[in-house]
């Protein structure tokens, strides 16, 4: 039964559609992860000039008590929700990454079940 009349259908067509697909959403999640963790090392190095001892009781804590806690929390909100301009570049770039992400993945099981429906003899 063929779903689309007219529609020149190769015998390899939908591997291959399959293949350039995952390769190109293989590549773009690894462009993605690189600048996700350029973004961290930034932001590492950001807080390590702005903190006291480099940072380490942000990325290091030792927790002996609720306040502990409250106070960790306290300080990563002072510094991600500094007005520094650098810090401000950091979120719009951390969005830029996650929106990325989803849109991948929305479009990769997207392009999946079109090509379920169009070929379901073959997927």
């Amino acid at each position: 039964m063929e779903v689309v009349p007219g529609l020149l259908r190769t015998p390899g067509m939908v591997d291959t559609i399959f293949r350039l697909t995952v390769g190109a959403v293989l590549v773009l999640a690894v462009l993605n992860t690189a600048q996700g963790v350029a973004i961290v090392a930034r932001l590492a190095g950001r807080v390590a000039r702005r903190q006291p001892q480099w940072g380490l009781n942000l990325w290091l804590p030792a927790f002996t008590s609720v306040d502990d806690v409250r106070a960790w929390i306290a300080a990563w909100r002072d510094v991600l929700r500094s007005d520094d301009q650098v810090l401000t570049q950091f979120r719009a770039t951390a969005r830029t990454v996650v929106n990325r992400h989803v849109y991948l993945a929305l479009l990769s099981h997207t392009w999946a079940m079109a090509l379920a429906a169009a070929a379901p003899g073959v997927v």
